[in-house]
């Protein structure tokens, strides 16, 4: 895996490197790209939700007193730091929204190429 070193600090390019040995062992890249592939779906979901709120202006504050929850929480998850939802904060998510979560639960695929993740996802909003 090249990395892009270009724009990094000392201490971000040892990390880089210190990845680039780790990747090298197939088992650790498997686990690896597995876990980045389902960060990524998550942000994923979470800019669906996101745009969705912008879009109806729905202020986070509003979103959060929906939710019963506290608006720096419901805040710090649409910026995705950190973010790693429950399935029930999810449902609470997008049902103070006005959408609905759809969830569908199937074989995987015979033969995994790269790309491979758990989680797909699809947005009709």
């Amino acid at each position: 895996m090249a990395t892009d070193t270009t724009d990094t600090t000392l201490t971000g390019r040892a990390f880089d490197e210190f990845l680039e040995g780790q990747l090298a062992d197939a088992s650790f890249r498997a686990g690896f790209e597995r876990k980045l592939a389902k960060v990524k779906s998550i942000a994923e979901v979470l800019q669906i939700i996101e745009a969705v709120r912008e879009r109806e202006n729905i202020p986070k504050a509003e979103l959060a007193r929906r939710m019963k929850r506290k608006p720096e929480a419901i805040s710090r998850l649409l910026r995705g730091e950190g973010a790693n939802p429950t399935l029930d904060t999810l449902i609470d998510l997008v049902d103070a929204i006005g959408l609905e979560l759809d969830i569908r639960i199937r074989r995987q695929p015979a033969k995994r190429n790269g790309t491979y993740s758990p989680l797909k996802v699809h947005s009709t909003v």
